[in-house]
Formats: C-alpha cells, sequence, structure tokens
C-alpha cells in the first residue's frame, strides 16, 4: 500500500513523507512500523504498519484535485456552523484528515473572524492556524511550493472569495 518515498498525510499532523520502514522488537514481537517525517513542523512519527488503515493515513492529492481545494476556500459549508459546539466540530474536521474538511474549516473561521470587531476566540485562532498549516503542509508536496507561497496561495484564494 505505502511504501518508502510516498508523500502521505497522517490526520492532523498534516502531509510528509515515508523515510523509512523499521522492524523493531516490541516485548519479544517483531513489528514494522513507518518512518514518517512532516518537513514543516519537523517532526518524525513512528506508525505501526498494522495501525495503518485506522489511522486515517492516505495518499496526498493529486494535482487534478486542486480545482476542488480552491472552491472548498471559497464556498466553505453551506451553514456556518454554531458558537456552541464549533469548536468540537473544529476539532473532528482538522482530526479527518481531509483537506476539504480543513480548507472548509479556514472558510468558515475566516468568515466569523471577518464578522466579529474583535476577532476570534483563541480556540478558534488556533483551529484555523493548525488548518492553514495542515493545507499548506499538503499544498507544498502536491504544487512544489515553498512555505511562503501556500500561505500566499490560501489567502489570495480566501480575498477572491470575499470580492466575489
Amino acid at each position: 500500500m505505502f511504501k518508502i518515498g510516498d508523500h502521505v498525510v497522517y490526520p492532523y499532523h498534516g502531509a510528509g513523507t515515508i523515510k523509512d520502514i523499521e522492524e523493531k522488537d516490541v516485548l519479544g514481537e517483531t513489528h514494522s512500523y513507518f518512518i514518517l517525517h512532516f518537513p514543516l513542523v519537523d517532526v518524525k512519527v513512528m506508525l505501526p504498519e498494522n495501525r495503518i488503515e485506522q489511522s486515517g493515513l492516505r495518499k496526498i492529492i493529486d494535482q487534478s484535485e486542486i480545482e476542488k481545494l480552491v472552491e472548498a476556500l471559497k464556498s466553505g459549508p453551506e451553514i456556518p456552523p454554531s458558537t456552541s459546539h464549533f469548536s468540537r466540530e473544529s476539532e473532528n474536521l482538522l482530526k479527518s484528515g481531509s483537506i476539504i474538511d480543513a480548507a472548509h474549516l479556514i472558510s468558515s473561521l475566516s468568515k466569523k473572524q471577518a464578522e466579529r470587531s474583535n476577532g476570534l476566540h483563541i480556540q478558534d485562532r488556533n483551529h484555523l492556524q493548525k488548518a492553514k498549516q495542515m493545507l499548506v503542509s499538503e499544498l507544498i508536496l502536491v504544487n512544489d511550493m515553498t512555505e511562503e507561497q501556500a500561505y500566499e496561495f490560501i489567502d489570495t484564494t480566501l480575498l477572491e472569495a470575499k470580492q466575489a
């Protein structure tokens, strides 16, 4: 399914690369681990091979799916989330690992930020930053962008949506 060198997305961590597959002896049993590196945050994660399916690990999107991402950033979800349980919903969207969910979250929180005179609550600001970071990490690998270019891509797309 996955091999060394594959660009993947690990929910809540963002996009990275499978750097190695190692065998480790744990309590007398040998297990295979995928060694994932997330360059944007410079983190390495060891993911047991037998937990790959339930982890939500997926390959990064194709270049052809960028237009769907742009639409998700521009339009966001149909119904704006209510404040009362939005934080829990935001957390679940981030944990899904879906780039479209992250784009919808960025769209919603950006609209909410523009509507509020005093900005977002701290938890919403954190969710917005995390969602942008996840999108940026994947855009870097899909579009061969720098981190700055990826953030600029998101901001430009949001600005175009606001002006439309």
